[in-house]
Formats: structure tokens, C-alpha cells, sequence
């Protein structure tokens, strides 16, 4: 059996690369716009509508809904930890034109003062909670944002995390999910056919001032960026037919099941307990070839419960090692494997990429888990590329359940930022 220390979570970090970054206000001009933490003892980071834990973390300018952010510090020291927002165009580059009071309104930065130790659990943690808006910082306009959380000041930065904020406009983006129109990819991908309607919004160069972005489930790696629709009419931009803006179907999420770590559910094939809970599944195998079946998902989500009588998961839920491994004849030279979904941040990164056991003859993956119930997806990531492929081992089918995301910037001329007017969700089998 594999074992593994806790403590090794908390091998240090270097962090000397933001020695060398150009200060603008106070944050660091070359800062990874992206959910990245970068403290290893940070677990389990979370960002959705406050009350709706499967929300995408957006909310409107100046409305009552809010965001929380929740994160647990497996350090037993309580940290002073503090957080900022920073704006961001529609690609996630800072907004360098902007200064922070353009768009924070009241403090720059706020104190994480609200926090508990975790009850019950053989792993030790904190967690941290807070939410904003707050009375003292509120987002003065809509567009991307980060939150920037670190200790003590901006040189310890612990993680970001995106969120949006979208401005109240009379626009509208309305579409539906159909089979591609290329006839190679009518069985593999799907296309978004949608309109935008300004409905009286004044937009005078569409090529320069609107922006869109579609969005697949939670995933940025393969976001389509649009700059031109198909056809601009007076008060409607039509972005129907056009075979580009399409997706691979993908394959439902696998997932796996760990609000107890008492009895195992159906994807684990045994738990054993060492200085943290061990959970092994099942092998997983490659579902290339397959029939589609459908099966309910959560769309590479996860949420966090302890089913073990526990009153409060935030703080009673334990953490385990899940060991995740893939059936592979031969090492692949021309790429990485990756495990994909809010599990790993949607990040292809360190922390995702599967290893080869040669006497296994496969893929694996350790994660450090907090107990809940999580999806995930097999990709690879060529080399040179940053989009990460389930077509090797997922197979790809144009009925996949998936959810879009569309959103619709505007950039007035003359003016210092990109503005988001308007969101829209789509499902592939829900109106």
C-alpha cells in the first residue's frame, strides 16, 4: 500500500518569481489570472453564489445576491489571512488601464475574520469563510474579476480565484445546442446557435466593441473567444450556422462517492486507513469505443458533505487520499494525461497530470480529498497545447448533457475596460 504523509503537503512553495514582477498598485502586473493556489497546505477552495454551492461564481453589479469563498488550511497556526479583487479584460489579463479605485468601492482589502477549527476529524484544518460583496468592498464595475487571497500582504499570496460580475442591460443572448454542421463531427460535436439582441443598446462597431466568450461546464482551457458575428443586423447579432463555434460532446463525468469513508459506495473498491484515510477506486477504463448512456452528473462539480452524522460538513467533513488509476498498455510520448473538473481546479497543471506505473501497465493519480461527492474527466494535453482532449479516452457523443455559458462583453470605444452586459446559460437537454 502506498502511503503518504500529510506533512509533505506542506513541502514549501517558491515564490521567488514574484520578486522579479512590476508592482502596479500594489498587486503584480504579470499575476496568473487563473484558480491557482499556491500554498500547498490550501485545500479544497470554493467560489459560488452564497446559498447555491453548484452555482458558477457570478453575480450582478450592485444586486443582493453574493459570493462565497471558502477555502480550509491544513497548517494548524491560524493565519492573518486578507484578500483584494483585481479587474480583468474578457481573456483574464489584468485591466492595466484601470487603477483600484476605478473599480473597488471602499477598502482595497479586507481581514478573513471568520474561521473554525475543523471537529471530529482525523485530519486537522481550519477553515475560512467570507463573502462578498461586503459594507466595506463593493466591485464598482461589471467585467472578470480574481480574488487575490494571501497572508499578510501581496508578496504571500495563497491562491486566486475568477469570479464575474455582470452589469443590469436590456441585452440578451438566447440560443440552443444542435449537432454540428459539419457532417465528419455530426456524431462527435455539439454547436451553440445563438443571437445576441441589444434591444436598444447602442453599439457602434461591433468588430471592435462587442466580445463574446462560450464557455463548456466550468472548463477555460477550450473557451471559444468570438470578435465578429455572421451577420449584424440593426438590433440583433446572429451567430447561428457557424460550424466554429462547436465542442466536442465529450462523455458524461465519471464520479465517485466519499461522504462516508466508513462503507464504500459503488466506484470504490477499498478503503484502508493509514495516518489519513486511504480510497481506492475502481480502475477506470476507457470508454472511447462505447455506446453513449446517460447518466446523471454534475458537470465536473463537486460538493462537500460528511454523511457520518455530522451537523456541519464545512468543518466536520474528513480529508482522504483517493487513488485514481487508468489502464494504459504503453507510456504516451506525445502528451499528458490529466484528471479534469472543479477537483482539480479545472486546471492541466502539476497537480492534475497522471504518472505511468509501468508494473502496473497504467495511469495514476493521488489527490488529497475532502469528503464529498466529486466528477471528473481523463484528458490529454499535447504537446505545445494548452486544451486538454477527451477524445483518446472519453469518446466523444453529440447527445452528452453538457452546460454552456455565454457571455457578452462590450468595450466602448475610447473607454478603459471591458464590460460584461449580459450572461446566458444553455443546456444541451433542458430548454
Amino acid at each position: 500500500m502506498k502511503t503518504q504523509h500529510i506533512h509533505s503537503l506542506f513541502a514549501p512553495i517558491s515564490l521567488t518569481f514574484f520578486i522579479v514582477f512590476i508592482w502596479l498598485n500594489g498587486f503584480p502586473s504579470t499575476l496568473r489570472n487563473e484558480n491557482i493556489c499556491y500554498y500547498p497546505s490550501v485545500q479544497t477552495i470554493q467560489v459560488f453564489k452564497e446559498g447555491f454551492e453548484l452555482s458558477p461564481p457570478i453575480i450582478q453589479l450592485n444586486g443582493t445576491d453574493r459570493l462565497q469563498v471558502s477555502f480550509d488550511d491544513l497548517d494548524p497556526d491560524l493565519k492573518r489571512y486578507k484578500y483584494t479583487i483585481v479587474h480583468c479584460e474578457s481573456d483574464w489579463k489584468t485591466s492595466t488601464d484601470l487603477s483600484v479605485s476605478d473599480y473597488i468601492a471602499g477598502y482595497r482589502e479586507e481581514n478573513i475574520d471568520q474561521y473554525a477549527y475543523s471537529y471530529n476529524t482525523t485530519i486537522k484544518y481550519i477553515h475560512y469563510n467570507l463573502t462578498f460583496p461586503t459594507g466595506n468592498m463593493q466591485p464598482k464595475l461589471s467585467g472578470n474579476y480574481i480574488f487575490l487571497v494571501y497572508e499578510e500582504d501581496t508578496s504571500n499570496i495563497a491562491f486566486t480565484a475568477r469570479f464575474m460580475v455582470v452589469e443590469p442591460s436590456p441585452v440578451v443572448a438566447s440560443g440552443r445546442i444542435v449537432q454540428s454542421s459539419r457532417i465528419v463531427d455530426r456524431n462527435a460535436r455539439q454547436q451553440i446557435d445563438f443571437v445576441v439582441k441589444l434591444n436598444g443598446f447602442q453599439v457602434f462597431d461591433v468588430g471592435r466593441e462587442i466580445r463574446i466568450v462560450v464557455q463548456q461546464n466550468g472548463r477555460w482551457d477550450n473557451a471559444i473567444r468570438l470578435s465578429k458575428p455572421r451577420f449584424a443586423h440593426t438590433d440583433e447579432l446572429d451567430y447561428r450556422y457557424d460550424e466554429a463555434i462547436s465542442f466536442n460532446g465529450g462523455n458524461q463525468f465519471r464520479n465517485f462517492d466519499i461522504k462516508s469513508l466508513l462503507y464504500q459506495s459503488e466506484r470504490i473498491a477499498r478503503i484502508t486507513y493509514d495516518t489519513a484515510s486511504q480510497v481506492y477506486l475502481l480502475a477506470d477504463q476507457p470508454r472511447t469505443f462505447k455506446q453513449y448512456a446517460f447518466e446523471k452528473d454534475i458537470n465536473g462539480r463537486f460538493y462537500i458533505k460528511n454523511d457520518e452524522h455530522a451537523e456541519n460538513s464545512s468543518t466536520e467533513a474528513d480529508y482522504a487520499w483517493v487513488h485514481f488509476f487508468l489502464p494504459y498498455p504503453a507510456l504516451i510520448t506525445t502528451g499528458e494525461f490529466h484528471l479534469l473538473g472543479e477537483l482539480t481546479a479545472w486546471q492541466l497543471s502539476n497537480k492534475s497530470r497522471l504518472k505511468f506505473n509501468f508494473d502496473r501497465k497504467g495511469y495514476e493519480l493521488d489527490l488529497f480529498l475532502k469528503q464529498g461527492y466529486y466528477n471528473y474527466l481523463y484528458v490529454i494535453k499535447e504537446k505545445d497545447k494548452s486544451i486538454g482532449d477527451e477524445s483518446l479516452i472519453e469518446g466523444n457523443h453529440w447527445e452528452t448533457e453538457n452546460d454552456y455559458t455565454i457571455y457578452v462583453y462590450f468595450h466602448e470605444t475610447g473607454s478603459q475596460y471591458d464590460r460584461l452586459i449580459a450572461v446566458n446559460f444553455l443546456n444541451t437537454i433542458q430548454p
